[in-house]
This record gives C-alpha cells, sequence and structure tokens, in this order.
C-alpha cells in the first residue's frame, strides 16, 4: 500500500475543510459530523478521524470564515446596540449563518475539552467590542447576549 504524502494529507485536509464549510452555511453546524463527512469522502469514519480526532475540531475549518461573516451582522457602537443586534440577528430567519456560528459556539463551549478555536471566537468578539465600548461593558453585553441565548433555547 502507497504511503501518503504530507503534500497529499495537507490536500484531503484542505478538501475536507472546504466541505466542512460548504455543508456548515448550507445545511447549519448539526449536519458537520463524522458520518456526513465519511460519505462525502466515500470513506471510514476513522479516516476522518484522522484529520479531526474531535467533532470539536471540525469548528477549525470555520477558522477566517465564520467570524467575518458573524461580525458583520453586529452593531459595534454601543453596548445596548450590540444586544439588539445579536438578538436580531439571532432571530433573523432568512439568514440563518449567525444562528450556526453561534450553535457551533455555545456546543463546543459546554462540550468538555472546549475548543480552543470557539473560546478564541468569543474572546475575539468581546476584544472587538471592547475596542469601542470598553473591556468592562464589553464582558457583561458577552456575558449577558450568551446567556439570553441559552435561554431562548429552552423555548426553541
Amino acid at each position: 500500500m502507497a504511503r501518503i504524502t504530507a503534500e497529499e494529507k495537507r490536500q484531503k485536509k484542505e478538501r475536507m475543510d472546504e466541505c466542512i464549510v460548504k455543508i456548515f452555511l448550507e445545511e447549519g453546524w448539526a449536519s458537520v459530523t463524522y458520518d456526513r463527512l465519511a460519505k462525502e469522502f466515500n470513506v471510514r469514519k476513522s479516516s476522518i478521524q484522522a484529520y479531526y480526532p474531535s467533532s470539536i475540531m471540525f469548528a477549525t475549518a470555520l477558522q477566517g470564515v465564520a467570524f467575518p461573516l458573524f461580525i458583520e451582522m453586529l452593531d459595534f457602537t454601543s453596548k445596548d446596540k450590540f444586544i439588539d443586534s445579536w438578538v436580531a440577528a439571532y432571530e433573523d430567519q432568512s439568514n440563518h449563518v449567525f444562528r450556526e456560528v453561534v450553535e457551533m459556539l455555545l456546543q463546543n463551549i459546554l462540550k468538555d475539552g472546549t475548543s480552543p478555536y470557539s473560546r478564541g471566537g468569543v474572546l475575539r468578539l468581546q476584544q472587538h467590542l471592547a475596542q469601542t465600548i470598553g473591556e468592562d461593558e464589553a464582558t457583561y453585553a458577552i456575558k449577558l447576549v450568551l446567556g439570553e441565548l441559552i435561554y431562548r433555547k429552552m423555548y426553541d
């Protein structure tokens, strides 16, 4: 059996990342699974696990893709405008991307072995907000919107 080169492995990982992004944007975070990727690439789940040892690691494929789509829907000019824009974006049925990013972040943060990428995304968002409203207000606003979403999930 021929060994796979480092370049071939990199290219395969790149194709899987692209597939994860496509599935995420078209169908949502819940559709990004080992089973789905194995089916897309016609391989066993264990082959996918060689690239993503934990499903939390699927979030790495969204680096640099999800955050710009996410923050363009938010108003960073004040704490209240940020909170209002967050709630409006989450409730916007015509654009599921914001809700999917939030779902992915919450699921990955709440799992054991929290993805540093998901945690980093929230911290990056908080830092972005802090540039206009200050660190304390940004921390408070992030806590408020994350709490609000968890509360809303009870009724979804």
